[in-house]
């Protein structure tokens, strides 16, 4: 098997090793007449194995139609019944998240209180409203839903705010460093 291998193809680890599970997406990065470097995505870490702990994976045969897909936060090979369905399709067919089940209880976080869901619901804006973040200015329900926004640390609300922003602060995982980072890579390409 080491002879098929070669550097910069993907493959699965076959078995857990070290914080590695098994199922594992990697890159081969070297290989020597001993040992295979291995670079584990979702860990971040290179690895020294054997050939014989892995398996070539054919990465474009994974996701849609395949019955098998990466999460693309744990990059391990998983069944696609672990991925919930997102939304559906322009022709209409069921699409999954990319990230795994497990891995979206980190994304979701603590949901909303259900104190503070009521305090919200009874201040909920109707007609005109415009977006505390965007500035956006829209007819709730009919140019732009709104949604209750709240901490996914402590499950605290927020403000009712455009959902545009709000899919846009949960890609950030609400995090004020990575939201920075956006900012200066804004300024450094400015025109």
């Amino acid at each position: 098997m080491m002879n098929k291998l070669k550097v910069n193809d993907y493959v699965i680890l076959l078995k857990n090793k070290e914080d590695i599970v098994k199922n594992s997406v990697g890159i081969i990065k070297s290989i020597n007449t001993t040992s295979i470097k291995v670079f584990f995505i979702g860990k971040k870490k290179d690895i020294l194995l054997k050939s014989t702990d892995i398996k070539f994976l054919d990465i474009t045969k994974t996701g849609k139609p395949y019955k098998v897909k990466i999460c693309n936060i744990c990059h391990v090979l998983k069944d696609n019944s672990e991925f919930e369905i997102n939304q559906t399709d322009a022709k209409g067919r069921k699409t999954t998240r990319p990230s795994c089940r497990e891995c979206r209880k980190n994304i979701n976080g603590v949901n909303l209180n259900s104190e503070d869901s009521k305090k919200m619901d009874k201040q909920k804006p109707s007609g005109v409203v415009t977006c505390p973040i965007c500035g956006k200015t829209s007819i709730v329900g009919v140019t732009a839903n709104i949604v209750k926004d709240h901490n996914h640390k402590t499950g605290k609300g927020r403000a009712w705010i455009c959902d545009s922003c709000n899919t846009g602060l949960g890609r950030f995982k609400d995090d004020i460093t990575l939201l920075k980072k956006a900012i200066d890579y804004l300024k450094k390409y400015k025109d």
